[in-house]
């Protein structure tokens, strides 16, 4: 299977890994919408490549959203690849579970795809089909200590995901799910505790298009070690699995 270049848009676009993406799908013919709250940051992606455009776009807005909907498919004719990379992301001090913190993480990680969804999707079905897909994590595959808000939100996503798959495949959308580990971003430099298997934004970029572009698997998960290793950790019975997760903890 190979996706032919067509109109991607990419809500996070503005940075990190959606910036990286953006480009590359430019560079590899694409016509490319880009969305994000921060106007500059769109600006600096786009700066160079004609045929990316910005589109200024908060998720925790759903009339904004319909509206960008609308306007993109308007002015670029249709919307043939959507990928959903916004994120929050904040370390937790252990036993933390406080509401405004979840609040903020799960209305931007979660809601903000849910939002999306109706108003694109009708889109997509009034063009005949496209290819929603969606940034979770490996942080998804189980609970991590200090990642309680984004760990579960990217563990909904995975969840609703693989629902979202076998619904609209009668509709001719097929639903993606791209998994990665850690990846210098905005995001990971925030992180106080070792990561391993650090990837760069270019190669990451590079996995996400030729997964998207050059076959129709739901999940594209990299890199394989920390995918496997995660997986592994998940199958683990519970009380091997907790000893593990409170190794976890931060020392004393």
């Amino acid at each position: 299977m190979s996706l032919q270049p067509g109109v991607a848009w990419i809500i996070g676009g503005g940075s990190g890994i959606g910036a990286a993406v953006a480009q590359l799908l430019a560079k590899r013919g694409w016509t490319v919408a880009i969305s994000g709250r921060r106007e500059d940051k769109l600006a600096a992606v786009a700066q160079g490549h004609p045929t990316i455009s910005g589109y200024p776009l908060d998720v925790t807005d759903g009339e904004a959203i319909a509206a960008t909907v609308q306007k993109i498919a308007a002015e670029l004719g249709r919307i043939d690849l959507f990928i959903f990379g916004a994120a929050a992301w904040q370390p937790m001090d252990v036993g933390d579970y406080d509401y405004d913190k979840f609040a903020k993480i799960v209305d931007t990680n979660y809601l903000g795809v849910l939002r999306v969804a109706n108003p694109l999707l009708a889109q997509m079905d009034r063009q005949g089909g496209g290819h929603f897909s969606v940034i979770a994590s490996v942080a998804g595959y189980f609970g991590l200590p200090r990642s309680a808000a984004y760990s579960s939100t990217k563990a909904g996503l995975i969840n609703l995901l693989e629902t979202m798959r076998t619904e609209l495949a009668p509709r001719n959308i097929t639903v993606r799910m791209i998994v990665p580990g850690f990846v210098k971003s905005e995001l990971t430099d925030k992180n106080d505790f070792p990561m391993p298997f650090l990837m760069e934004t270019a190669d990451a970029a590079v996995r996400i298009v030729d997964g998207l572009t050059q076959s129709d698997r739901f999940e594209i998960a990299f890199p394989k070690r920390m995918v496997w290793l995660m997986k592994t950790v998940r199958w683990l019975p519970y009380p091997v699995f907790f000893w593990l997760t409170s190794k976890m903890l931060p020392k004393d």
